[in-house]
């Protein structure tokens, strides 16, 4: 208990420096990467992109989808995955305070069954939008809480875009007042989702992030997400210092896994979705709920290894040679699983590769991880690195300078393939999975949070950096071999990775 005491009032202590930081953003570095080809496309992404999307003119806050700022509408907010993606990569950039800003607009628009709107349209309010005869009212304050496409796809996503939300800016900043204080939020976006999951565990909600095919009723992406979502509530729970009320979040996520790798599994891969009228479809080949069970940890050991195997080496999803598409045989879709009459989402998208560079990261594959990190960067390079919204065998389409791939390229670079991990308890977590090139060259990164800065370089089985912050730092460092580190403020450190057994 005494030990819990002291950790605990070591984070009260870490969450009032937050709080009290200035709001002038943190400063941030392109990795140091031995690929000059993707520190350009980072570099690219993070300037050119992403923080040009930043536009305080609306609000302080406010960011586009689109790097022109006018892609999807003008002063129009996504807090439907485009929410978190951009989040994930503004916190990775140092735009905290923006990061903030934008989740306090955000939850005014939340409802007291938690649920939130897939987009807010501030020009729209009270009208109705869709093309003729696939129509959608749009709420007085601006908010579109049901699709226009029937069947109401995206309704269980935004739900996780919120915790995933919380999660990030709370591991960024430590801000156990600040978590406390949305907590109320928090259980209302988990509590809306658990509305959408049966007592047996099948999330229903349609697409999880598509549209066009709807994949009516229960999608397999959902699943893992939703289980994902569960999970965090659970830990961000705790980390408020509610670990009674946490057991429900527990339970919610164990039961959705539990219906997952039973009733979705069909001997080799997992089910694309159910329907309610034709049951478990699975006529596309293997899918990016395949990629999302991997990505999650939400298969069995044995399923994990099934379906590895088979789609490690899959190209069928590189549609064009861009990955990553949402299933390996899109010709066989049929009329009657669009319910709206378009194709639009039969792509790659930056979504779905997100997932399988997660799903890579995971098992491991870091041939795979780079190579498709690369063919990203290379689409980028010949458009001026500018990428579209989605890609098909003819090339991209859509909306231009979407923000998508290049916000999920600095999440990947970050999580991925560096390996990064901003601990609940504040310490750091490093795992690259990275080619053999990489370890003989050297990388590394400089990470600036919360007071504190970390930079270090990883080369030929050793990690060497400096550290400066106001309390000791625990880092650990897992690249085949292990080392736990613990790194006193002024440290500057030379060590060895220690090779297990």
């Amino acid at each position: 208990m005494d030990g819990a005491r002291t950790w605990m009032s070591r984070r009260t202590m870490l969450g009032g420096l937050a709080a009290t930081l200035s709001a002038t953003e943190e400063r941030w570095q392109t990795p140091e990467l031995p690929d000059p080809l993707i520190t350009e496309a980072y570099d690219k992404a993070a300037r050119q992109n992403v923080l040009a999307a930043v536009n305080p003119q609306v609000f302080e806050g406010y960011w586009s989808v689109c790097a022109d700022g006018r892609g999807f509408g003008y002063g129009n907010t996504y807090p439907s995955l485009d929410g978190h993606q951009m989040t994930d990569a503004l916190l990775w950039l140092g735009q905290v305070e923006t990061v903030r800003a934008n989740w306090d607009y955000v939850r005014k628009f939340q409802r007291e069954d938690g649920s939130l709107p897939l987009a807010i349209l501030p020009s729209q309010a009270g009208k109705t939008v869709g093309p003729s005869g696939y129509t959608a009212a749009i709420d007085a304050n601006g908010g579109l809480y049901r699709h226009w496409v029937p069947g109401n796809p995206l309704a269980a996503l935004a739900s996780p875009t919120l915790i995933q939300n919380a999660d990030a800016i709370y591991r960024r900043t430590l801000d156990v007042g600040w978590l406390r204080s949305q907590v109320a939020s928090i259980e209302g976006s988990a509590g809306f989702l658990e509305s959408l999951t049966t007592k047996e565990g099948a999330v229903k909600g349609g697409g999880y992030y598509v549209e066009r095919p709807t994949r009516l009723e229960c999608d397999g992406v959902t699943q893992p997400h939703a289980m994902d979502a569960f999970q965090r509530v659970a830990a961000l729970k705790k980390a408020a210092g509610g670990a009674k009320g946490a057991v429900r979040w527990e339970e919610a996520a164990a039961r959705v896994r539990r219906h997952f790798v039973r009733e979705f599994w069909r001997g080799d891969r997992f089910a694309e979705y159910w329907h309610p009228q034709r049951g478990y479809i699975t006529a596309h080949g293997y899918t990016d709920t395949d990629w999302a069970a991997l990505a999650h940890g939400a298969a069995t050991k044995e399923q994990a290894g099934l379906v590895w195997k088979a789609i490690r080496s899959e190209r069928r999803f590189y549609y064009g040679g861009m990955p990553a598409g949402i299933a390996t045989e899109p010709e066989n879709y049929e009329a009657w699983e669009f319910a709206y009459p378009d194709r639009m989402d039969l792509a790659a998208m930056g979504r779905v590769w997100y997932l399988e560079c997660a799903a890579r990261a995971r098992m491991n594959d870091a041939a795979g991880l780079i190579d498709s990190v690369r063919r990203v960067c290379e689409m980028g390079r010949a458009n001026g690195y500018y990428w579209r919204e989605r890609y098909g065998a003819k090339g991209g389409y859509g909306a231009e300078k979407y923000c998508e791939y290049p916000a999920n390229l600095i999440r990947i670079v970050h999580r991925h393939l560096l390996g990064t991990e901003l601990c609940l308890d504040g310490s750091v977590r490093l795992a690259p999975v990275v080619p053999a090139e990489f370890e003989e060259k050297g990388f590394g990164q400089r990470l600036n949070w919360l007071g504190r800065v970390l930079e270090y370089r990883i080369r030929q089985g050793r990690i060497r950096g400096s550290y400066e912050g106001a309390e000791p730092l625990k880092l650990s460092v897992k690249l085949r071999g292990e080392r736990v580190l613990t790194l006193k403020p002024g440290a500057r450190f030379d060590a060895k990775i220690q090779v297990i057994g």
